[in-house]
C-alpha cells in the first residue's frame, strides 16, 4: 500500500511541470491518500498543498544558478529615464538575476562604468564578460540566452528573489 502512494504522489508531481496544488488525507481508516481533487465524504485529516517545479530549496532554478556563476549579470543604471526602466524590465520579467550600479548616485559606481566603457552614458549591461552601452532588447536577449539564462521567469521565483543576488567581482 505504501509503494500505491508513493506511486499516486510521483505521477502527481510529474503531471505538471510547473506548479501544482495537490491534497493530502488520511480516511477513516487511517490509510493516506494524495489527489489533484478534494476528498468527497468525511476524512480524519485533510491538507491542500503547492508543490513548485525545478526549485531547489526555495532558490532559484539550478539552470539560473548556473547561469549566474559562469555569467553574472551587472546592470549600469539608474534613473535615466524609460532606458533604464526598460532594461530592468526586461531583466524582471526573465527572472534574471542581476546587481544594481548606480553611478548617479554612488561614486565606485561611476569609477566601474568609466573603467569598463570609457562614458557615462546608461544603461549599461555586463553578462560574464560581454558588455553593451545602450538598452537594445533583441542583443541584450541574445546574449542573455548564449549566457545559459532562461526565457522566462522560473517557476517557483518570485520578484523578491530577483534583488541584487548576482556576484560582482
Amino acid at each position: 500500500m505504501r509503494n500505491a502512494t508513493i506511486g499516486v504522489f510521483l505521477i502527481l508531481c510529474a503531471q505538471n511541470a510547473f506548479s501544482t496544488e495537490f491534497f493530502r488525507w488520511v480516511d477513516k481508516a487511517g490509510v493516506v491518500h494524495y489527489s489533484d481533487q478534494s476528498p468527497t465524504g468525511s476524512v480524519q485529516k485533510l491538507e491542500q498543498r503547492t508543490l513548485d517545479a525545478n526549485v531547489i530549496d526555495g532558490q532559484a532554478s539550478y539552470l539560473v544558478k548556473d547561469a549566474v556563476s559562469k555569467n553574472p549579470v551587472i546592470l549600469f543604471g539608474g534613473d535615466c529615464g524609460p532606458l533604464c526602466a526598460n532594461a530592468k524590465a526586461l531583466l524582471e520579467k526573465r527572472g534574471i538575476p542581476y546587481a544594481l550600479k548606480d553611478p548617479q548616485k554612488n561614486k565606485s559606481d561611476a569609477e566601474a562604468l568609466n573603467a569598463l566603457t570609457g562614458a557615462m552614458e546608461l544603461p549599461v549591461i555586463k553578462i560574464g564578460k560581454d558588455t553593451v552601452k545602450g538598452f537594445e532588447p533583441n542583443q541584450w536577449n541574445g546574449l542573455l540566452d548564449e549566457a545559459g539564462y532562461p526565457k522566462t521567469r522560473m517557476p517557483g521565483t518570485h520578484k523578491a528573489d530577483n534583488k541584487t543576488t548576482a556576484k560582482t567581482n
